[in-house]
């Protein structure tokens, strides 16, 4: 009986029973320790730039659910989240994807959610870098949020007093490259260049044009390696302006 009016007034405190233990609130790093598609403000920083480049199906998710062990689940309970959010540069390898739940209290996935927006306007702002914004929250996302937020809610603490030290791969900023034949479409000359003679592109120039018209990201997209380019793009808001689409 003493045990159970314990259990009952450490769960009306929140305390002990606040998380679902089958349910992560941070990633295993060994799983997935973030991943990014690029640290770019320029592409990064322009409204609609996530619906460009969200592209995760349910095979995949199914996947990370079972890596993480997650065998049967309500409806809306979790999301299959992006660690290093789209609107941070996040790629969707599976690399960058855990499932978070909606549902544990008081560290959840709306949580997560106000401090991805918090670091996308800082980092847009020029107050950190994108290179910051990212690898804070792949680390930790409970000690980010302290950091750049404030206290958690609830009274929670930060998990793990210490950070991971999770090394976020950033791809380099293109340069670019002027070119004497532009490709199909409005984008300008410096901002495109011709592919190699394998249908790759140049280092410089790495977003791939399908000649259905669909732009390709080296990184989080499947069918990038496969894809025979015949135009070649420095960033994903170039194919963008030059009338290009990306995956649906």
């Amino acid at each position: 009986m003493k045990l159970l009016l314990l259990t009952l007034a450490l769960a009306s405190l929140g305390v002990g029973f606040a998380y679902n233990q089958k349910a992560p609130v941070l990633p295993d790093p060994k799983l997935s320790p973030g991943d990014v598609l690029t640290s770019d403000t320029a592409i990064i920083c322009v409204s609609g730039y996530t619906k460009t480049v969200r592209n995760v199906p349910q095979s995949l998710k199914e996947q990370v659910y079972k890596e993480y062990g997650i065998t049967s689940r309500e409806s809306g309970e979790y999301e299959i989240d992006h660690i290093v959010s789209l609107e941070l540069g996040g790629s969707n390898s599976v690399r960058n994807l855990f499932p978070e739940s909606f549902k544990t209290m008081p560290l959840n996935a709306h949580v997560k959610d106000s401090l991805e927006n918090k670091l996308h306007d800082l980092a847009c702002s020029g107050k950190i870098t994108m290179q910051e914004a990212q690898t804070a929250i792949a680390s930790n996302w409970t000690a980010a949020y302290v950091k750049y937020v404030g206290p958690l809610p609830g009274g929670a603490q930060v998990i793990g007093s210490t950070a991971l030290t999770v090394k976020v791969p950033v791809l380099p900023t293109p340069s670019p490259v002027p070119m004497q034949n532009t490709a199909q479409g409005s984008g300008s000359a410096a901002d495109s260049a011709l592919p190699n003679a394998d249908g790759s592109c140049p280092n410089t120039s790495p977003i791939k044009v399908s000649k259905a018209g669909i732009y390709h990201l080296p990184t989080g997209d499947g069918n990038y390696q496969r894809t025979k380019a015949k135009s070649c793009f420095a960033s994903a808001a170039a194919a963008q302006t030059a009338g290009y689409r990306g995956i649906k």
